[in-house]
């Protein structure tokens, strides 16, 4: 048996009465059971006010998670807040662990984060929940494939850290009492527990039927389209003006169609090169077909309202974790909350959950070669 308790405060001034408000909340002393992790999502300036490390003293169990635009969860939703949820059970066994910084490299940090977590385990985990970091060097793939090598497939579920300045810079990771831009954290989980992955992306009727090919790529950064420089092709369609890309930048989905897979796949351009390439949210093999597409904002709260329906036909659910790709929020224009307004008000009342905004999607999707997949523009939800 899992059980689940979720925490609110804007209180971002005073730490003392904002871990005060989150004990009086969860109640750790009540409601923790043998095993106990928590999962943080917050507003940027809670990452690195001291809360966390305050935090941590007192609950004295793991916690990891990220910074983000805008939360919500059973006690409240906003957009400059700090939430957590904390899962406790007796018959599940809850790690975590962080890695050393991925300046260099992932594959050793990754191995030595994986066997640090493995510390306790008696049988293999049946899921991992990540906290990313936004690294521009760094496809969201790469995170993936490399923590589904070292852990044997493990299911694999989690965001990027974001935030709302222009160029993300204060976009942080969170492990117990450590914050920082260059590592990763994860909680591995073994025992009694079978968790479920949902996801949704744009709808098909607002997806161009215009296709186009990646003809030249290095990772994640995209540099030709149908053989012409990539703002070439952007200026091509509309989305740019004399070499400079219009300020829907995020908001334009490029869906992938991997060969032999089946699952299409879609991919945001994050930034913008000095040298005229796109950094985008994933990878962009060469050779890759692809359409483009145009959020609008009855699609994205219409397929988050999908998902909760679509999670609230399970039975005896006692977590939910959900992340909504940063993309879909320039759909809501001005109404910006409404997305989390919808969360709170189907779940709130029936599943202890937590919601927050991505740079990128961490979920399992069926029928494909590699279960774990990297996502961008897509809600998705894990729920146990």
């Amino acid at each position: 048996m899992i059980k689940s308790y979720s925490a609110f405060t804007s209180e971002i001034d005073d730490v003392e009465l904002a871990v005060s408000e989150i004990m009086e909340q969860l109640n750790p002393e009540k409601n923790c059971l043998k095993s106990t992790v928590a999962v943080v999502l917050c507003y940027h300036e809670f990452a690195i006010n001291g809360i966390v490390a305050e935090l941590y003293k007192k609950l004295k169990f793991p916690i990891i998670g990220t910074t983000t635009t805008a939360i919500s969860t059973n006690r409240g939703f906003g957009q400059l807040d700090f939430s957590i949820l904390m899962i406790t059970s007796d018959d599940v066994v809850f790690t975590a662990a962080c890695s050393p910084s991925l300046e260099k490299g992932l594959e050793e940090p990754f191995v030595q984060m994986y066997k640090n977590a493995l510390s306790g385990h008696t049988e293999a985990p049946k899921l991992i929940i990540s906290a990313a970091p936004l690294m521009l060097n760094y496809a969201g793939d790469h995170y993936v494939d490399m923590l589904n090598k070292v852990s044997g497939g493990v299911p694999n579920f989690g965001t990027l850290a974001i935030d709302n300045t222009a160029n993300y810079s204060d976009s942080y990771v969170i492990f117990n009492d450590k914050v920082g831009k260059d590592f990763y954290g994860i909680i591995a989980a073994s025992g009694n527990i079978k968790p479920k992955f949902l996801y949704a992306s744009i709808s098909p009727e607002h997806i161009f039927a215009q296709t186009a090919t990646i003809t030249k790529a290095d990772g994640n950064i995209l540099k030709e389209v149908d053989g012409s420089p990539i703002i070439k092709y952007m200026e091509k369609i509309g989305l740019a003006e004399n070499g400079k890309i219009k300020d829907i930048l995020h908001s334009i989905p490029f869906i992938l169609d991997y060969g032999g897979e089946g699952v299409p796949v879609s991919r945001i351009l994050l930034s913008w090169s000095e040298d005229g390439y796109g950094i985008c949210g994933g990878l962009m093999p060469e050779g890759t077909k692809f359409n483009l597409g145009m959020w609008d904002k009855k699609d994205v709260l219409g397929t988050t309202a999908q998902t909760i329906e679509n999670i609230l036909q399970n039975e005896n659910i006692s977590t939910l974790i959900l992340h909504s790709c940063l993309a879909r929020i320039y759909a809501l224009g001005t109404d910006i909350l409404s997305e989390t307004e919808i969360v709170n008000k189907t779940i709130a009342k029936k599943i202890p959950y937590i919601f927050g905004y991505s740079g990128g999607e961490v979920c399992p999707v069926k029928n494909a070669a590699n279960a774990n997949s990297f996502h961008n523009n897509t809600v998705i939800a894990c729920i146990f």
